[in-house]
């Protein structure tokens, strides 16, 4: 119905209903309302006698119970969910622990490899790399996150990183990277399985550097072809002049001797190469033993002078030698570093003209021995520097021959003071002659 008061319009809605009804639903209510709050009450009981008795056994997990009492079935209930909560509480952390392990065991093996790896998803995105895969790219400041692809297309194998992300089997290849310095790389990659969905799994690459292995090939080649050449050349002096013998010449007395004294000198020739080849097998060897004292440096010199003092003379060149102190003492392996002094002095005449000079000289510096052996000779071109240590390398081949080297002496040298912890420079210019310096510890 419609009320009008002050001039507004109050619309009025009337229900009705009887008394006995309103106090039944009222009754009803008030019911339901007890028997939950009843519940809840007995619930927060239940849970607060558990979590006491949860609290009271993680107190007492570790003490020695001084009295045992019978346990009602409650209490025997909650050791049991403590007994399951404990258990599966330690092996979790069991599992934790040994998930832990694995992967710092699997860390460690990874760093510690020679080898360079890298794991990425199949977009080619490096996932995680481990300490040498750095190596392969040391002017890349961020590696995770970045581009393999991208990375790799420097050395020109990104389309070998694609193949690997996009096929089922694994690519191996060997690659010549020449940023910078000319590196020799060998690749294997492989993508893992996934969910057998396209490009799903991950793709795992490897890296290895051959630079060093490659190069020592090359050096075995050069040194296989160097001693077959080296050695051909005596003989076959030796086996021509022996059969021109064999035809007639040694009926002419002359000829006869001036055949012999070229197969004899061949033959000392050969003897050298021999010689200074087991020198060399011994050091590279790892084999060669030392057997140190102490010596007296201006008496093996000495020594070491005796046996040269008739070929200076027949050349006319001066020795000389300056050992200061002239009683300077170092220890050392003498008869290894006679060989180094005997190749040092032996070069030296060989290229110094008549005339000339060769000097030896000795002193202690920085608690080091420092010994020069110098020459008025020809010098060394300063591009050839660099490889006068090596093997059978030679900067005037022809003279060398006629001078009756080997090729091998310097590259003796240079093994024996490594042996010895030794290390040795060199100076020179063409026409003002050379100078060998061999430093040493003292003792």
């Amino acid at each position: 119905m419609k009320v009008t008061f002050r001039g507004v319009v109050i619309s009025l809605f009337l229900i009705s209903f009887s008394e006995g009804w309103f106090f039944s639903r009222l009754h009803e209510t008030f019911e339901r309302s007890i028997l939950i709050l009843s519940s809840l009450l007995f619930l927060f009981l239940l849970l607060s006698l558990i979590s006491r008795r949860i609290r009271f056994q993680i107190k007492t997990a570790f003490q020695k119970p001084q009295k045992m009492q019978e346990n009602t079935w409650f209490d025997d209930l909650l050791d049991e969910i403590y007994i399951q909560v404990s258990r599966s509480h330690a092996e979790k952390l069991l599992k934790e622990s040994e998930v832990k392990e694995l992967a710092a065991r699997s860390e460690a093996v990874l760093d510690h490899m020679v080898e360079g790896v890298a794991v990425t998803d199949t977009k080619g995105h490096v996932l995680l790399h481990n300490k040498s895969f750095c190596r392969f790219f040391p002017d890349e400041t961020r590696i995770v996150g970045e581009s393999l692809g991208l990375l790799a297309k420097k050395a020109g194998i990104d389309d070998l990183i694609e193949e690997v992300l996009s096929g089922n089997h694994p690519v191996h290849t060997e690659v010549t990277y020449s940023g910078g310095l000319s590196k020799t790389w060998s690749l294997l990659g492989i993508r893992t399985p996934g969910d057998g969905a396209p490009r799903s799994g991950y793709g795992i690459f490897l890296f290895y550097d051959l630079t060093e292995m490659r190069r020592l090939e090359r050096v075995r080649k050069d040194f296989v072809a160097n001693v077959s050449h080296e050695i051909r050349t005596p003989l076959t002096s030796i086996s021509g002049f022996a059969e021109a013998l064999m035809d007639g010449a040694i009926d002419d007395p002359k000829t006869a001797r001036s055949f012999l004294e070229i197969i004899v000198n061949q033959s000392h020739r050969l003897n050298s190469i021999v010689t200074d080849l087991l020198h060399l097998a011994t050091l590279e060897s790892g084999k060669a033993s030392l057997i140190m004292k102490p010596v007296e440096l201006a008496t093996q010199v000495d020594r070491i002078l005796e046996a040269v003092r008739s070929v200076a003379k027949e050349k006319n060149i001066f020795l000389e030698v300056e050992i200061d102190p002239p009683s300077l003492m170092y220890e050392t392996d003498e008869g290894k570093m006679n060989l180094v002094l005997s190749n040092l002095l032996d070069n030296a005449l060989k290229y110094t003209p008549a005339g000339g000079t060769v000097r030896i000289s000795g002193q202690l510096l920085s608690g080091r021995i420092e010994i020069a052996v110098s020459d008025s000779g020809i010098g060394i071109p300063k591009e050839d520097l660099s490889r006068i240590f090596e093997r059978f390398y030679r900067v005037d081949r022809a003279r060398s021959r006629e001078l009756g080297g080997t090729g091998l002496g310097l590259s003796i040298v240079k093994h024996v003071l490594e042996l010895l912890r030794g290390e040795i420079r060199v100076k020179s210019h063409p026409g003002e002659g050379s100078m060998f310096i061999v430093s040493l510890p003292s003792k």
